[in-house]
């Protein structure tokens, strides 16, 4: 194991993880919307998730986008879509958003309607989150002086960003539920849902015209 590589590898990890992205947005917008609690199984959804994805890297899921590379553009279709379906449901609720009156009845509306993502839905979102899958390769490509053995290098790996995964996730979910009281006015709700919309959308569309390598050559 090269410890100094090592280190650089957790820096690396720990930035990857805290910047924002489609999940700490996503967080973000759950923890605002429904509370850190009820949040939790999207947490840990994106925790089982992601280092799955990346165990696939580790053992060769990088060798199958630089042969495929049309399946990396299917990725990012399909999570850029899922992104503004999101962003477009928030900006759906922020202009039913009128008058303290009807903000309650929007509430009750929402509520029924509305819930947090569940555990599986969280996990198989990794899949198709441009972000995640890109992570996944590059790490597993460029990091792969850590260790040697391939079991020691995966424990590393996973292990690391299971760590800085907890970090991020819980720092992004518990600022979206400090916004938790907004919700309760009309015009900051509203306010809010639109500022979530539009990054949701924003970052779908930042992932379509964004050019990835997969590392072919």
């Amino acid at each position: 194991m090269d410890v100094g590589f090592y280190f650089i590898f957790v820096l690396f990890a720990f930035t990857a993880a805290i910047t924002p992205g489609p999940n700490n947005l996503m967080l973000m917008s759950s923890g605002a919307m429904f509370g850190f609690k009820r949040s939790v199984p999207h947490i840990l959804g994106v925790f089982v998730g992601y280092n799955f994805l990346l165990i696939a890297a580790i053992f060769g899921l990088g060798a199958v986008l630089s042969q495929f590379p049309w399946s990396l553009i299917i990725v990012k279709i399909c999570g850029s879509a899922w992104l503004s379906w999101m962003g477009f449901k928030f900006l759906h609720a922020a202009f039913q958003v009128k008058t303290t009156q009807t903000l309650s009845k929007t509430n009750d509306i929402e509520k029924a309607s509305s819930r947090p993502f569940k555990f599986y839905e969280a996990a198989l979102f990794q899949w198709v989150n441009p972000k995640g899958l890109i992570m996944a390769t590059l790490t597993a490509g460029a990091y792969v002086g850590i260790a040697d053995d391939i079991v020691l290098r995966t424990f590393l790996m996973c292990g690391t960003f299971l760590i800085a995964g907890c970090v991020s996730a819980s720092t992004w979910t518990i600022a979206g539920s400090t916004l938790n009281r907004l919700m309760s006015s009309g015009k900051s709700a509203r306010i809010l849902n639109i500022i979530m919309g539009i990054l949701l959308i924003g970052t779908a569309l930042m992932i379509l015209m964004a050019k990835v390598k997969t590392g072919q050559r």
